[in-house]
């Protein structure tokens, strides 16, 4: 919890010195890391526990869970400056029956009593267990922590309710407490998975805990949980209010909160020094990303253009502001925005662009160099290629129904060949699974291991010179035969790399790439409702991903080009493309006519969603909702549909459909209804 009353001090000295544990709590968990570390803590926090019961838990709040004026420290009600709309008197305020915030406070289970198994010691350990406003607390119901994308409802203090921030890789209902408690709450869920160690992977399917459990004792939580829990304990660091919270417990419970004591556990465990051993006071300086030897590639750039790239830089412990320079053969091709980055800015995370100008033709390189602040000195590989020949470039002025394509001029071109397509199975109808295309990194619900980067822009590189590399998809139900399209290319100049896709121990393809991207189709056979995708490359044998689709029940996908393209264009270098579907992925390729040039590379687009709705539309339809079924009647057959939650998350996909469709919804919200057929299309709005 950020300190409300300005004792900022905390952010800056140990906070072992004020938490007060006791003298060697902590010895037998040093020099281990990860799952060991986790494992060590456990026994630790678990050896000697006292259970004090669930109805003594009114009792240990008196002493752990006060305000400054003595009354109940409810972090759903109480504000960042420490004031309330209203307040509760410990032990004389607590629930039966309530209507309406502010009527009484009870005991909120961080991590669901439901998911627990309603079990002891689990269900009455105070570490987790929270007093707060009895009606916010059922409000938040067996919702998961998280960042709310779109408010349903909101308490007095802020706290939400609402869907998943789509970002965080979690599209269900979600509960966000205000910033100034968003440590404490996910330090609260580390102690959980690292208390009840041998017992965690077991509650995976009480209720709905499998939201954010993934069946083992460690992890234990599914990597969109654990990543969210980790940006909160670094952007909400211990306050005092912990502190004195897990001393008071420690009294009655006679064990400990280790991520209060020592809230960098989380990184060793589940973050950015997993594979580190851990120590007593370790406050040495470092940089989480980048990684010394990456690499920041811009492929390549048109002569005489620019390109810009961004990387996060983020520290921690840092005794210093850092210094940036450049230097290399082509170092003064390369410009970054800064020289100096304070250390404020860095432990906050600073987002450095890099811009380069493709003054020199042929491929040009130069170093990035990181050091000051206390740091081992981090070393940036940037790479670029200057070319003359026929590019097409980025589109421009993307829309809901269309974009500007771009090329570079063709030496004798006398005409440009323009031709705008997207990937379409044969007719039978299909669920999208999985379309992913790197934009933002690796998804925090995938997994990778080995040397991965996404240096270049829209791609995963898998592999390095030295190490394989290899990214793991989250579940997905494969249990009906699927179609894989994937768009792939070599590093450099690794001649064949191959991309191997298994899953578990199955081998699904040996994909041989090329210089160029290349799209190729697998087909997955029938596996398990619970099965992931690997994909993988060999040391040596570099390969850049740049995209996947996964579809149900389709056959092969095959490009087909817009209405009315193939086009001629002209003598031009950009062509407005309009009438396309929105939401939707197009590829476009240009091809210089008269002077024997090539294709260019493959350019991908995805137009805007269309959130303009109508309650009579172009295409009319009648729907309904029986249950959680929504059904669709009075299609023209052969339509396209798409169906996507009011965040934007695709629910269903039907390529050409019948004349009656269904779907299952999977929460209560709006949607909305995007119907295309003959270039016509329209979007309503369901409110279920």
């Amino acid at each position: 919890m950020k300190n409300l009353y300005s004792l900022l001090i905390f952010l800056v000295i140990s906070i072992s010195v004020f938490a007060q544990e006791p003298s060697g709590y902590y010895n037998s968990a040093e020099n281990k890391t990860s799952a060991a570390l986790k494992t060590a803590l456990s026994s630790i926090i678990s050896a000697n526990y006292v259970d004090k019961g669930y109805d003594y838990l009114y009792t240990i709040y008196e002493t752990s869970d006060n305000l400054p004026n003595g009354k109940v420290w409810d972090m759903y009600s109480a504000k960042a400056d420490g004031t309330a709309n209203y307040y509760y008197t410990h032990n004389s305020n607590t629930c039966g029956s309530y209507n309406s915030e502010g009527d009484c406070y009870n005991r909120e289970h961080t991590f669901c009593d439901s998911w627990l198994g309603a079990a002891s010691p689990q269900r009455s350990d105070a570490h987790h267990i929270l007093p707060t406003d009895g009606y916010v607390n059922n409000r938040r119901s067996s919702y998961p922590h998280g960042k709310v994308g779109s408010a349903t409802w909101t308490s007095s203090n802020g706290s939400k309710l609402g869907s998943s921030d789509a970002s965080t890789g979690y599209s269900g209902t979600v509960f966000e407490p205000i910033d100034a408690f968003k440590g404490d709450f996910a330090r609260m869920y580390f102690y959980v998975a690292t208390r009840y160690e041998s017992k965690i992977a077991g509650w995976v399917n009480n209720g709905s805990a499998n939201a954010i459990l993934d069946g083992t004792s460690y992890p234990a939580y599914k990597s969109w949980f654990y990543n969210l829990m980790l940006q909160w304990n670094r952007l909400d660091p211990v306050s005092q209010k912990e502190i004195d919270r897990n001393n008071a417990i420690y009294k009655y419970q006679k064990n400990r909160n280790p991520f209060i004591d020592h809230p960098e556990l989380a990184e060793y465990i589940w973050g950015n020094k997993t594979g580190i051993p851990w120590t007593l006071n370790n406050t040495s300086p470092y940089l989480s990303t980048p990684l010394t030897g990456s690499t920041v590639d811009f492929d390549k750039v048109a002569y005489q253009q620019t390109a810009t790239k961004t990387i996060a830089i983020l520290g921690a412990n840092l005794t210093g502001d850092l210094t940036l320079a450049l230097s290399g053969t082509n170092a003064s091709n390369f410009n970054i925005s800064t020289t100096t980055i304070t250390k404020a800015d860095v432990q906050a995370g600073y987002n450095l662009t890099i811009t380069y100008n493709a003054i020199t033709l042929g491929k040009n390189s130069a170093i990035l160099t990181i050091t000051g602040g206390g740091i081992s000195t981090v070393t940036i590989n940037l790479s670029a290629t200057a070319t003359d020949s026929f590019l097409a470039l980025a589109a421009t002025n993307i829309t809901s129904s269309g974009f500007t394509a771009n090329w570079t001029s063709s030496v004798n071109a006398n005409d440009y060949l323009l031709n705008v397509y997207s990937y379409q199975g044969s007719g039978i109808v299909s669920t999208t699974l999985l379309e992913e295309d790197f934009a933002s990194g690796l998804p925090s619900t995938w997994t990778s291991s080995g040397y991965t980067d996404n240096a270049t822009s829209s791609n995963m590189r898998l592999a390095s010179s030295s190490n394989p590399g290899s990214i793991t998809t989250s579940s997905l139900d494969l249990s009906t035969a699927t179609t894989l399209l994937v768009r792939a290319k070599q590093y450099s100049n690794d001649t064949g790399a191959k991309l191997y896709i298994t899953s578990g121990t199955d081998s699904i393809a040996a994909l041989v790439t090329s210089t160029a991207n290349q799209d190729f189709t697998v087909t997955v056979p029938e596996l398990t409702s619970s099965s992931t995708l690997t994909f993988y490359a060999n040391k040596g044998s570099r390969v850049y991903l740049d995209y996947v689709k996964l579809t149900t029940q389709g056959s092969v996908v095959t490009p087909v080009s817009a209405f009315g393209f193939p086009k001629s264009v002209g003598s031009i270098l950009n062509y407005t493309v309009n009438g396309l579907e929105s939401d939707s992925t197009y590829y476009y390729t240009v091809t210089p006519q008269g002077n024997g040039a090539s294709i260019s590379d493959i350019i991908r687009v995805k137009t805007l969603m269309n959130t303009a709705v109508s309650n009579k539309p172009s295409l009319p339809i009648t729907w309904y909702i029986s249950g959680n079924t929504l059904y669709i009647n009075d299609l023209s057959e052969n339509s396209r549909l798409k169906i996507y939650d009011i965040l934007g998350k695709s629910v269903k996909e039907i390529s050409d459909s019948k004349s009656k469709e269904h779907t299952t919804l999977p929460h209560k919200g709006i949607y909305l209804i995007q119907i295309s057929k003959d270039r016509t299309n329209s979007t309503l709005k369901v409110i279920y």
